[in-house]
């Protein structure tokens, strides 16, 4: 913020204060006002603040039919619900799940502050989807998400609400259809079966890749990769990973300014 470089230099914040008076300010910093607080509630400092950011990122701007989810902040201080996640670059951090627009736009987000209760016949993570996607919902809108999230019973749910589900399936879920979640298959071959109007399909790249999709009918399509050559994939694939470049873009946006800093208190 107070840096001299060419490149990151903004004058109006050396005009208005000091780097010493901003570090003053920053170890005051609260976002409570002052209020009675759950003890309980781990984010009670900060949701205040959060849901107001949200409310306005809400109102500045509202999506097309696309919306993907989840992300990671690298964080190394100590935290009661710091995460670690293998395969994600940062490793350890806070870990956020956040309902983006496929460029990037956040829209709505929670922070995991440990284990959380289930809803009405719901499970944890059909709890924790609904939830972000509430302001969505009995839309028309389309989520793209991965395997962490999909479920048969989950796309069922959101489809009675207006809204569409994309994405990679686990083969051990609950109410998966065995009769292709079993299936040995060639490279190249694709086979799927319809529930109900969810659309379960498998198709052998290098490895499985076990797909949900309430929007496309599955097919082999002919699609190009970034170097132009073309090879012959299935559609709910390929829309997937067009789509959820979201996340990826949301993550590189974040990426740009640091985190992992020294605290005041």
């Amino acid at each position: 913020m107070f840096s001299m470089d060419p490149l990151y230099y903004c004058p109006v914040f050396h005009y208005t204060m000091s780097g010493r008076r901003f570090e003053q300010l920053l170890r005051c910093f609260s976002c409570s006002y002052g209020q009675a607080v759950d003890p309980r509630d781990k984010l009670n400092k900060i949701s205040p603040l959060l849901n107001r950011l949200l409310l306005n990122f809400r109102l500045t701007y509202y999506p097309s039919e696309g919306l993907s989810l989840e992300s990671l902040l690298l964080f190394r201080g100590s935290l009661s619900f710091r995460q670690y996640i293998k395969g994600k670059r940062a490793g350890y951090g806070i870990k956020f799940y956040s309902l983006c627009t496929t460029d990037g736009y956040v829209l709505n987000l929670q922070i995991y502050s440990g284990k959380s209760k289930e809803g009405k016949g719901l499970s944890k993570l059909e709890t924790l989807v609904t939830s972000l996607m509430e302001p969505y919902l009995d839309r028309g809108h389309h989520i793209f998400m991965d395997n962490f999230y999909n479920s048969v019973g989950l796309s069922k749910k959101l489809l009675k609400s207006k809204t569409h589900t994309t994405g990679t399936l686990r083969s051990d879920r609950r109410n998966n259809t065995k009769a292709v979640t079993t299936l040995k298959l060639k490279k190249g071959e694709h086979k799927w079966q319809r529930c109900g109007k969810v659309y379960v399909s498998k198709w052998k790249d290098i490895r499985d890749v076990l797909c949900i999709t309430t929007k496309y009918h599955p097919k082999l399509i002919p699609v190009k990769n970034r170097f132009g050559q073309e090879k012959i994939k299935p559609e709910e694939i390929s829309k997937y990973n067009d789509s959820m470049s979201g996340v990826d873009r949301n993550d590189q946006m974040v990426s740009y300014y640091s985190s992992p800093r020294k605290s005041i208190r």
